[in-house]
């Protein structure tokens, strides 16, 4: 299960996660080790896009109040997926997860938690901003790649 933070402008039109610029990398980095959109669950802590300003609006990271109001939700999807490996995709998945760690200090490592174990990772859109974080990412995802094959 890989877990994102909310959806952006084109996944609250298409209502599927993942979908614009970050969700293409997102289908290559899974590419490059062996897996595809098929093979994982994708979703967000968010169900909804938080935005600012006037329509359409820019993303902004949700408020504690509208992730608390989508708890039910994403906790009605682990409960009924039960997942063994938890993705988090960003800072906002993480912090629901594994609250009080900082992802540059935990990312592509997996971290057991009872019966799942969650593997933090950068968010997919960070290289559309950072160019120089392709090839971390790229590790992590190794990683996630290793840890599934153990």
């Amino acid at each position: 299960m890989l877990v994102g933070e909310a959806p952006g402008r084109q996944e609250d039109l298409t209502g599927q996660p993942f979908v614009g610029a970050a969700g293409k990398f997102l289908d290559e980095l899974l590419a490059s080790v062996g897996l595809s959109r098929s093979d994982v669950y994708i979703t967000n802590v968010v169900k909804s896009r938080p935005v600012s300003g006037p329509p359409p609006g820019r993303n902004r990271a949700p408020t504690p109040a509208e992730i608390a109001a989508c708890v039910p939700w994403l906790q009605e999807q682990l409960g009924i997926l039960r997942p063994k490996v938890i993705v988090t995709l960003g800072r906002v998945a993480l912090d629901y997860f594994l609250p009080g760690r900082r992802i540059a200090d935990v990312h592509g490592r997996s971290i057991p938690q009872g019966p799942v174990t969650i593997l933090p990772l950068y968010h997919p859109a960070m290289v559309l901003y950072r160019r120089d974080w392709v090839r971390m990412l790229r590790k992590d995802f190794r990683n996630l790649r290793r840890f599934l094959d153990e």
